[in-house]
């Protein structure tokens, strides 16, 4: 029986550093000491902090893929356009982890480390490439809906307290409303 990679361990210990230390502390050492493994072992992995950042990035991508189906209920391909845009609004709106928004911040600038963010969001929403001048109402207001829910990744990490529970789904049923018809 093969045995399980450790691959995944190692990017948990990954996000471990980040949340605790913050970006610049993530380091191949760091990493290697909080998993628990040798350097060498994780360089087998990753061989360098580059690599190991897009497989953080590759792992963070698919979760939010996963989000997405589990708040869509299907596939984009056999979802609308309103349906997939309110499973992206759900699956955004879920408490985001400073980790996730410090390494989405640092991918902005490194095209390695968006490519797996892009694939995601190109395969629910293969119709982003429409210039906004030619989008019709509907389409432009699923547009607003989705930037509405990124924005409110920035939103919380600006205040001293995160948003309660009662706060997001207040925010989440103003969002959806954009869209309703």
């Amino acid at each position: 029986m093969a045995r399980p990679s450790a691959r995944p361990r190692l990017i948990e210990a990954a996000l471990t550093v980040v949340e605790e230390r913050g970006v610049t502390a993530l380091t191949l050492d760091a990493v290697a000491e909080e998993a628990g493994v040798t350097k060498r072992g994780l360089i087998y992995h990753f061989p360098s902090k580059h690599a190991l950042l897009a497989g953080i990035h590759e792992d963070l991508a698919a979760r939010m893929e996963r989000e997405l189906l589990d708040a869509t209920g299907r596939e984009p391909e056999g979802a609308s356009l309103v349906e997939r845009t309110r499973g992206y609004v759900r699956a955004s709106m879920k408490s985001p982890t400073n980790v996730e928004m410090r390494l989405i911040m640092e991918a902005a600038n490194e095209p390695e480390w968006m490519a797996p963010w892009e694939r995601v969001y190109r395969r629910w929403f293969p119709e982003g490439e429409q210039p906004v001048g030619e989008l019709d109402d509907l389409s432009l207001r699923c547009l607003v809906a989705r930037m509405a829910a990124d924005g409110s990744w920035g939103y919380e990490s600006t205040l001293s307290a995160p948003m309660t529970g009662a706060d997001r789904a207040r925010m989440l049923t103003g969002i959806l409303a954009l869209i309703d018809d």
